[in-house]
């Protein structure tokens, strides 16, 4: 059910952006949403909206399932398991300014959370328009829309830096506890994975971003 204190906003620019990283091959999913005056922004509402971009990612998943099976060669393909989505055990971890402002660099210092290159170098790569808008000038856009801008003070929540890339744990000792989502379990396997609310609170927006992907 859709909380009454978050409020996706859908409009032309957010639409032909979103149209445009999946047309380039970007991984990354997002959404934005408002949020309501009398909201409190705690890390139960940035839940809130993680789980609003799971439900948008179910959607999308039904929606081409049944595209699929409009072909007679796919009539019987069923709707599968659901995303194992157990929200409530990811840990928090806020960002500092350094941190944010990191994020929203085309080149990052060598330690930081590289947000660009992974927005522009996924494994497959990705094929922005030659003729169109340069990756670097979309990747603007994006953090404008999702509201990643530090000079507006956002408090930004990293909700998977304690999950660990599998080529590295490959020596673990004890128990290994999954992922909180499945949606990860690909980008774990050596790649890696995103997952951040952002609150911009100028504009009263909460912004969720992911990505996972393997090759």
């Amino acid at each position: 059910m859709q909380s009454a204190l978050l409020v996706p906003i859908e409009n032309e620019q957010g639409q032909a952006l979103r149209r445009q990283m999946k047309e380039a091959f970007c991984v990354f999913e997002f959404v934005v949403l408002a949020v309501a005056p009398q909201a409190s922004v705690d890390l139960e509402l940035h839940r809130q909206a993680l789980s609003v971009l799971y439900r948008q990612l179910q959607q999308e998943r039904r929606d081409a399932l049944r595209r699929m099976r409009e072909d007679p060669r796919h009539a019987d393909i069923g709707d599968g398991e659901p995303m194992r989505w157990e929200v409530e055990r990811a840990q928090p971890r806020e960002l500092d300014a350094e941190q944010i402002r990191q994020l929203t660099l085309i080149k990052p210092a060598g330690d930081s959370l590289a947000l660009y290159p992974a927005f522009s170098d996924p494994p497959y790569g990705t094929q922005f328009a030659e003729k169109g808008e340069c990756p670097e000038a979309i990747f603007q856009q994006w953090l404008a829309l999702l509201g990643l801008e530090p000079e507006a003070g956002p408090v930004v929540i990293d909700w998977v830096s304690n999950l660990e890339l599998e080529w590295v744990t490959e020596a673990r000792v004890g128990p290994e506890i999954p992922p909180w989502s499945d949606y990860f379990d690909e980008g774990l396997e050596w790649w890696g994975v995103w997952c951040l609310s952002i609150w911009n609170p100028e504009r009263r927006t909460l912004a969720v971003l992911m990505a996972s992907a393997t090759d």
